[in-house]
């Protein structure tokens, strides 16, 4: 009764030192790179390794965090299809925009010069260029740049200034988008399931199983996790502040 009666003095003279547990609002990067600096923490502390619950905690935090960064990795590259699919058909409304300048031109050889591309471009904007769903806007592109690329077209291009180049604007563009596309489809056949559906569980560890024998460790004087449990509070103090001073701008 003695032993215990001193222990629980020990945690209400220490209870001011317990380390705070992670915030729930924190971001999916946020989880992701704070689980990375625990972990690399981990691996570079002996003592810390010998702790057989730390070692089984930590391997269980290492599989989530590999799989949150694959699946921030995956939401990435979808971000990036639709950045390069806005920006091709922004290079297409470009061109349009100069051939509808040219149609009304007052100089009567560069109308005449860009009616056939005109009427080329507005045959595939009828068709819905640039709402059509990824597959099909490719498809219209490549057959867009073939019909310019028509050697009865060249001297057409050449003499009105600004086509030439918006045309390889689009050539450009379209090659971005394949890259893009060929990038997602890589990730796709790997894809599991959200970035934030690794997040709760990381933070459930770090609150309900690391944090509270972290703080019974240190009470107790355990010498070999005393220098993790510092590195793991200093990470968890870190993120919580960048939080708090998110939700203050928010605020303000």
């Amino acid at each position: 009764m003695r032993e215990i009666s001193v222990f629980l003095m020990q945690i209400h003279k220490k209870e001011d030192k317990f380390m705070n547990k992670l915030k729930t609002a924190i971001r999916n990067a946020e989880v992701d790179g704070l689980s990375d600096s625990i972990i690399r923490n981990f691996k570079a502390d002996e003592k810390a390794q010998s702790d057989s619950f730390l070692k089984s905690a930590l391997e269980e935090l290492e599989t989530l965090s590999a799989q949150i960064t694959t699946a921030i990795l995956q939401d990435k590259t979808l971000s990036t299809l639709d950045s390069a699919d806005s920006a091709r058909d922004e290079t297409i409304k470009t061109l349009g925009t100069l051939l509808a300048a040219y149609a009304v031109f007052p100089i009567a050889s560069k109308k005449e010069l860009s009616a056939p591309l005109k009427a080329i471009y507005d045959k595939y904007a009828k068709a819905g260029i640039t709402t059509a769903n990824y597959t099909s806007e490719s498809s219209m592109i490549e057959s867009l740049l073939q019909d310019f690329s028509a050697d009865l077209l060249a001297e057409n291009i050449k003499s009105l200034e600004g086509v030439a180049e918006a045309i390889d604007s689009i050539r450009s563009a379209q090659n971005d988008f394949t890259r893009a596309n060929d990038e997602y489809v890589k990730a796709s056949s790997n894809k599991g399931a959200s970035a934030s559906s690794y997040n709760k569980p990381i933070v459930s560890l770090v609150n309900d199983k690391l944090v509270p024998y972290l703080n019974a460790m240190v009470i107790a004087g355990n010498a070999n996790c005393i220098d993790f449990a510092k590195s793991v509070e200093a990470e968890i103090n870190r993120a919580n502040e960048a939080i708090s001073k998110r939700g203050k701008k928010t605020a303000e």
